[in-house]
C-alpha cells in the first residue's frame, strides 16, 4: 500500500515539473535543488493523513505538500524572473506572478482526478505504448533542437532541462527514474486531453459559439455535480 501511494505522488509531481518547461527563462538552481530536497524529506515523513476522497479514490496530504511544494518553487522562479527582467528594461508593464494558495492546488488535482477517472470509464484511456512513443519523441525532438538539427528554442529547452537535472539532484532519484514515471504521467496527460477533445465536439454540435476555455470549465464542473468528493479541511 505504501508503494502504491508514493508511485501516485510521484505522478504528481511529474505533471508539474512537465508544465514548468513553459515557465520563465531565467531559473534559481538553488529553488529547484531545495524543492527536490523538500519532496524528498516529505516522501520520507511518516503523514499518512488523506485530504480529500474523488469518488473513492484518495488524495493523501503528501500529494498535496509535494505538488505545493512545486507550486512554490515556480512562483520563486516566476518573481526572480519578473524582477530581473523589471529592472533590466525598466518597467512596469510586465505582469507579476501570483502565489496560489494549497486550496487551489488541491482542487486543480481534485479537477485532474475527476478528468482521469472520466477518459478511464469512457474509454478514452491511451496505451502505455503510446505514450512512450509521444515521450521519447518529444525527448528526441528537444535535443535535436538544442543541437541545431531543427529549429526552436534552444536556450528555453537547455534551460528547463536544467531545472529537471537540479530538481532531481535534490530529489536523489535518477533521470532514468524521472522519465519513467514522466511517461506514466504524459499517458494521462494525453487520455485527458482525448477526453476533453472528444467531449468539446460533443458541446460544440450544441453550441456553435462555444469557447474551448469555456467548455473546459464546463465540463469539469459538470463532472463535479455528478462526483462524490470529500474533502478534509482540517488536514489540508
Amino acid at each position: 500500500m505504501k508503494e502504491k501511494k508514493v508511485k501516485r505522488s510521484f505522478s504528481l509531481i511529474i505533471v508539474v515539473a512537465i508544465s514548468l518547461i513553459s515557465f520563465s527563462k531565467v531559473f534559481s538552481a538553488d529553488i529547484w535543488t531545495e524543492c527536490g530536497q523538500k519532496i524528498k524529506k516529505i516522501q520520507q515523513s511518516e503523514d499518512n493523513r488523506v485530504v480529500a476522497v474523488v469518488n473513492g479514490e484518495k488524495i493523501y496530504k503528501k500529494d498535496l505538500e509535494i505538488v505545493y511544494a512545486l507550486e512554490q518553487a515556480s512562483y520563486l522562479s516566476q518573481k526572480e524572473s519578473y524582477q530581473k527582467l523589471s529592472k533590466k528594461y525598466k518597467t512596469n508593464s510586465l505582469k507579476p506572478p501570483v502565489q496560489r494558495t494549497k486550496k487551489e492546488v488541491l482542487n486543480d488535482m481534485i479537477e485532474h482526478f475527476l478528468l482521469l477517472q472520466a477518459a478511464k470509464k469512457e474509454g478514452y484511456f491511451i496505451s502505455e505504448k503510446e505514450a512512450k512513443d509521444y515521450y521519447e519523441k518529444a525527448m528526441k525532438t528537444m535535443q535535436e533542437i538544442i543541437s541545431g538539427k531543427v529549429s526552436g528554442d534552444v536556450e528555453g529547452i537547455k534551460l528547463a532541462n536544467d531545472t529537471i537535472e537540479k530538481l532531481i539532484k535534490g530529489w536523489g532519484i535518477t533521470r532514468k527514474e524521472y522519465d519513467k514515471k514522466a511517461i506514466e504521467q504524459t499517458r494521462s496527460m494525453l487520455s485527458i486531453q482525448k477526453l476533453l477533445n472528444a467531449k468539446f465536439e460533443e458541446f460544440r454540435l450544441k453550441s456553435k459559439n462555444l469557447v474551448i476555455e469555456d467548455f473546459r470549465k464546463e465540463y469539469i464542473n459538470s463532472l463535479k455535480k455528478k462526483a462524490k468528493v470529500t474533502i478534509y479541511e482540517k488536514s489540508i
